[in-house]
Formats: C-alpha cells, structure tokens, sequence
C-alpha cells in the first residue's frame, strides 16, 4: 500500500481521506519501515498537504491518543503550530492562566520546545509544574484552578514511530500541523495560531472538518503565530460553521505597537520572569501581548462577547492579582 501512495504523491495527486487515513493507521501502528515514512512525509512536502488530509491524519491521531472526557464542553485551548523561530516569551501559555484566573476554563495541550528557546512545557516545568499525565490529579486540576496541560508526548504515545523520520528529514512536515488539531480532552474551541499566512485558510476548513466550534486562527503580520503586539494580525474565525475574515491592531484596544526585542526570551526563566512581571501589574509590551490573546481566550469561552471585551478583563485579571494566583495554585497542587 505505501508503495503506491508514494508514487501518487511524487505524481502531485492528493490523497483522499481514505488513503490517508490508511497510510496514518499503518504508520501509527509501526507497520511501515523509517524509509517509507520519510518518503511519505517528503512526498506530501513536495506535492503541498491539502485540508482533506490534514482532517483525515487528526482524526487517526484523536483516535489514538490516550484522552479522557472532562469539563462541561466550555474549556478552549491555546495550543498553536509554533515553528515561527522568533524566540518569544510563552505567551500562549501565559494567556491561559489569565482565562483561567478569570474564570474560564483552559485544557491546553502543548510540547517542550522545538523551533523556539522556550516551549509550553519548559515554561511550566521552570515554574516548578508537575506535567506528568496522570488523570486522577489532572481532574483534580482542572476542578481546582481551571486550567490543565497536557504534555504532548504523554498522550500521541503513536509518535514514537515518526520519530526517526522526523530526525532524519529535520524540516517542518504534516506533524508539525496535527498537534494543534488533536488536544487529547477534545476541545472545541481554540486560540490557534500558525506559523505562515498561508495556513490560515487551510486550518479553518480543518477545523470546520473536525466540528470544531468557535475557532480563532491568528498569524501575525510579522511573523508570530500568536495575536501580535508588535504589528496587526491575521484572523480566519470559525464560529457555529460560519467563516469570517478579518485582521486587528493593537491600536483598535487603545494599546502601542511594541518593538519586537521587547518581547523576545531567551531560556524559559526570562520567559516565566517576563510573565511575572506581567502578571504582577507591571505595564509593558508583554502584558499588553498577553491580554490580547486572553481577551480572545474570554471570547471563545463566552466569558464576553468581544476581544475588546476580554481584553479589559484581561487587564483587570493580571491587574487585581488572579492571574499569579492561579499560576501559583497550579504549580501547587501539580505537585500535591
């Protein structure tokens, strides 16, 4: 069978969903050799992946994560592509603790870091976190503090048969599109940013596949797959089925354009430091990026009933001391 896909894949033909899902369960199954599996992924590479399968190899990894129900179905996720290179503090990680110090409820999914100096998970474990994947404590997390993250590796157990190819072919590949897609507690809703312009039109209709609910897919203008504070973003929002396109400034919420150098991070203690910071009240460019993409968090989370909305709780979560608080709570009872 991969034989076959291979050469239609050098021939430029997509896959349908079939296919792929076929090549996907054999390939996550250990079934086909590391030779195959990069001339597959190199193969998709070349030809350009579609939506179809992209929806088609989401839908095998949700299949074969290790995921559990929790929540009431409101819980949203920050989880985005990463891969931008532009070494940023961790703001989508930051962003969920706001939402959750707010009221809201976050399942964020996320990984240690690959193309960036600090990943979601570095962060957390700089904190002090516990983020193993036990789910006695994990919904005991999630009752207490309202947010939770769930350590990729822990939970796409499947993974482990890419990884050689991966290695092997050292550049970006459909993987590296799936994590965003697959968070093992199912959410609906997502803060999902991308790390080209291109991917934006790509993930709405993904996430229109996958029956997502109230999607946020952001790209910034320079670059960062996040909502940015240094220039305007992209957003494709997918809300109840329907599409709707538009780009914002963070002019439009009474914010200054911040130059990129303030934002940046180098190791996951500048990054939790440049949070605390921010979580204590200090005004800068950082808290002003995190309560962008918090107030988009409150937004999906019904919490208000627009960015600019969330983006006023934002500031007053941060300001009145909640968000530290549940930082801090998480970190506890992580490790309780």
């Amino acid at each position: 069978m991969i034989k076959e896909i291979i050469t239609q894949l050098e021939d430029r033909q997509d896959l349908s969903g079939s296919q792929m899902e076929a090549v996907m369960k054999a390939i996550m199954t250990g079934e086909i050799q590391d030779a195959d599996i990069e001339r597959f992924l190199l193969g998709l590479n070349a030809k350009g992946i579609a939506e179809t399968e992209i929806t088609a190899a989401a839908q095998v990894m949700r299949d074969r994560s290790l995921k559990f129900d929790i929540g009431d179905g409101s819980h949203i996720d920050t989880c985005g592509t990463g891969g931008t290179g532009l070494n940023t503090f961790n703001c989508s990680t930051a962003s969920a603790f706001v939402v959750a110090g707010g009221g809201g409820k976050v399942t964020k999914h996320g990984n240690k870091a690959i193309s960036s100096q600090s990943g979601s998970a570095d962060f957390l474990i700089e904190a002090g976190a516990n983020i193993s994947h036990d789910r006695d404590n994990l919904t005991k997390i999630f009752h207490t503090v309202g947010f939770i993250f769930l350590f990729a590796p822990l939970h796409h157990l499947s993974m482990k048969h890419v990884m050689t190819a991966r290695k092997k072919i050292n550049t970006k590949t459909i993987f590296n599109l799936l994590g965003p897609h697959t968070n093992p507690c199912g959410a609906k809703k997502q803060l999902l940013g991308v790390y080209e312009k291109d991917l934006l039109d790509k993930f709405t209709i993904v996430a229109k596949n996958l029956d997502m609910q109230h999607v946020l897919i952001v790209h910034g203008f320079d670059g960062l797959d996040e909502i940015s504070i240094t220039d305007s973003t992209y957003i494709s929002e997918l809300k109840d089925g329907k599409i709707n396109k538009y780009e914002i400034s963070p002019s439009d919420f009474g914010l200054p354009i911040s130059h990129f150098d303030e934002i940046v991070a180098q190791s996951p203690q500048e990054s939790l430091n440049l949070v605390q910071d921010a979580f204590a009240g200090e005004n800068s460019a950082v808290q002003n990026m995190i309560a962008l993409n918090a107030g988009a968090g409150f937004y999906l989370g019904n919490q208000v009933k627009s960015i600019a909305e969330g983006v006023e709780l934002a500031f007053s979560t941060m300001d009145s001391g909640k968000a530290i608080a549940n930082l801090e709570a998480y970190v506890s009872v992580s490790n309780s």
